[in-house]
């Protein structure tokens, strides 16, 4: 007697860790779930935001949570920019066992997902093996667990998950309050991961409520009424301190004049799409006009004599010419004239000195 079993769509299976159900399906949601699921089933392949975000739905912005979530639970691994399974995890597995399955249960070992471009927050993790320590005082042993520590320090606040968010936002009022007010400033019903951005900018950065709403209002000022854009300047906020209304209008105060600052310079120097000028260009823009209170017609000029020089505009090499311009106080052509015909003519004087003395040396030879 021969017996066949077909398992049907079993047969094609891949390996889900059992401590995903026993521990983390509590507190994911389908968008952490549908995340995960798709890795473990593309183990054997490179993946990137964007082939997740079009193969489950997701929205590219919710990838690095959903991954940082697993990692969170112990389910993944982080290290610089490669995601892999934990290592011994229980092996049991929700799927049934067929003859391929333990094929497929090993391909989780392999899960290699190139992370680039998704997520700026880098947790670095360094391996101690038990046997290094065992000649090592306490005092050292100490020093490597603080320095090890330390390397897990997170470079940007972290977003509360999608549990906790919900809960917050059942019993806070100042956060009902919030997203009320940030859903009619911005028109739109704010998702989940929204509102885990105001709750990180409120609890984490420790935004006032007041200030967070103003920095709404100014993203949407210079068309940038997004999420990405109210989390990326309010985390800068956050480093600068501003932590009131007056230190947030003097922020934007400042911003807006360093923007027409440099709006002079490009205007200047001719350049038409400027895009998003670097830090430093920016510095220059609120040094040569903010401070130096150099004219187009200055900048004008210190551009030309920088490209005929060197060919090309060089911010750098503008800097050194517009300094020594206004080291010596000049601020006009007229008096850049002036000045550049008095330097000329102290050269020239040097020289004829010099060269009246060599005449005489020659002479006295001569006469040897």
């Amino acid at each position: 007697m021969s017996i066949k079993i077909n398992l049907g769509a079993w047969n094609s299976v891949f390996a889900v860790p059992s401590k995903i159900v026993d521990e983390g399906l509590k507190f994911s949601d389908g968008v952490k779930l549908k995340v995960l699921l798709f890795v473990l089933r593309n183990s054997d392949r490179e993946l990137d935001e964007n082939s997740i975000s079009k193969a489950t739905g997701v929205n590219i912005t919710d990838i690095p949570e959903a991954l940082d979530y697993w990692v969170s639970m112990g389910i993944l691994q982080k290290e610089q920019d490669t995601y892999f399974p934990v290592e011994n995890q229980k092996k049991d597995v929700i799927s049934p066992v067929s003859d391929n399955y333990n094929k497929k249960a090993t391909d989780i070992s392999n899960l290699d997902i190139k992370a680039d471009n998704i997520s700026n927050r880098e947790i670095k993790t360094t391996e101690n093996s038990q046997n290094k320590n065992k000649n090592k005082t306490v005092e050292e042993i100490s020093e490597d667990v603080n320095a090890k520590k330390q390397l897990f320090a997170v470079t940007r606040p972290q977003k509360p998950d999608y549990v906790f968010t919900t809960q917050r936002l059942a019993v806070d009022e100042e956060l009902k309050i919030l997203v009320s007010e940030a859903q009619l400033a911005l028109g739109k019903i704010l998702s989940n991961s929204d509102i885990s951005t105001l709750l990180m900018l409120k609890d984490t950065c420790g935004l006032p409520l007041d200030v967070i709403l103003m920095l709404i209002q100014y993203c949407i000022s210079i068309d940038k009424g997004n999420m990405r854009t109210i989390e990326k300047i309010g985390i800068g906020w956050a480093d600068d301190g501003i932590y009131s209304l007056e230190a947030a209008e003097n922020k934007i105060r400042q911003v807006k004049q360093t923007s027409i600052n440099f709006s002079v310079v490009s205007a200047a120097f001719g350049i038409k799409n400027t895009g998003s000028p670097t830090k430093k260009q920016l510095e220059y823009g609120d040094k040569w006009v903010g401070e130096w209170k150099f004219s187009p017609e200055m900048l004008r000029e210190a551009y030309e004599r920088c490209v005929d020089t060197k060919g090309e505009m060089k911010f750098n090499y503008i800097d050194a010419i517009l300094k020594r311009w206004h080291s010596n106080n000049i601020k006009s052509k007229d008096e850049l004239q002036v000045f550049e015909n008095s330097t000329q003519k102290k050269n020239s004087k040097k020289k004829a000195s010099y060269d009246i003395d060599e005449l005489e040396k020659i002479d006295t030879l001569d006469d040897i």
